[in-house]
C-alpha cells in the first residue's frame, strides 16, 4: 500500500536505522524511526542497554531507585517508541519532559509517538516546541518534513527537508523525501557535497 503516494510508483529500500537495525521501509511512507534515536542535548544521557537485556526493565529499575531521573524516562520512553507501544512511550516523554522542560530530545521524540498514532497537530506541537529549544535540531526539522507531508502540506514539508539538509546535509531520509516530492535541492547543499569529496 502506498498511502497518499499511490500516483508515484512505491520502491522498497533498506535503511539503516541506526540502534534500530536494518527495516525494509516504503518510500514515501517510511516511518520516521530516527525519532527513537533522539539522545539528550543536555548534561543528561539515558542510561546504557546492556545486549540481550529487555532495556524497558533496566529503565524502570532506573526509575524505581531514582524517580526524579529524567533521562531514565526518556530512555525508557525510546525503549517503548522502539516496541510501538506509543501510549507508554508519550507517558514516559512527558514526564522526562515535565522533570526537564528544556530538554528538546523528550519532545521530538514524544513527536514520533504522536506521528505514530496519527496525532499530527499533536507531533507538529513537539516538534515545533523542540525546534524553540533546539532552533539547530536537523533530526526535529527532518520529522516536521515527514508530519507535514502525512497532512498533505507538501510546501511546509519542502521547507522542513531543506531547513534539516541546511543544518546536516546527512539526513539521507529528507533527500530522499525531497526527491520524491520532485523539489530540487539547493545548491549550498550540493555544494557542501563537493567540498567534502
Amino acid at each position: 500500500m502506498c498511502h497518499r503516494f499511490s500516483e508515484r510508483r512505491c520502491e522498497k529500500k533498506n535503511y539503516e536505522l541506526g540502534q534500530l537495525g536494518w527495516r525494509d521501509v516504503e518510500i514515501g511512507m517510511a516511518r520516521p524511526l530516527t525519532f527513537a534515536l533522539v539522545l539528550s542535548q543536555s548534561s543528561m544521557q539515558p542510561v546504557s542497554e546492556p545486549e540481550g537485556r529487555d532495556p524497558i526493565s533496566d529503565y524502570t529499575r532506573e526509575i524505581e531507585a531514582d524517580p526524579n531521573n529524567a533521562a531514565a524516562y526518556l530512555g525508557r520512553g525510546t525503549a517503548h517508541l522502539k516496541a510501538f507501544n506509543f501510549d507508554s512511550a508519550i507517558a514516559d516523554f512527558t514526564t522526562a519532559i515535565e522533570l526537564n522542560p528544556n530538554d528538546d530530545a523528550a519532545y521530538t521524540n514524544r513527536g514520533g509517538a504522536h506521528y505514530e498514532k496519527a496525532e499530527f497537530d499533536f507531533a507538529v506541537a513537539d516538534l515545533t516546541k523542540a525546534l524553540e529549544i533546539n532552533p539547530k535540531s536537523a533530526l526535529a526539522h527532518s520529522n516536521l518534513g515527514w508530519t507535514y507531508e502525512a497532512m498533505h502540506d507538501e510546501r511546509k514539508a519542502i521547507v522542513h527537508y531543506r531547513k534539516a539538509l541546511e543544518i546536516d546535509p546527512s539526513i539521507q531520509a529528507a533527500r530522499d523525501n525531497l526527491k520524491l516530492l520532485g523539489a530540487p535541492l539547493e545548491c549550498e547543499i550540493l555544494n557542501w557535497q563537493k567540498k567534502r569529496r
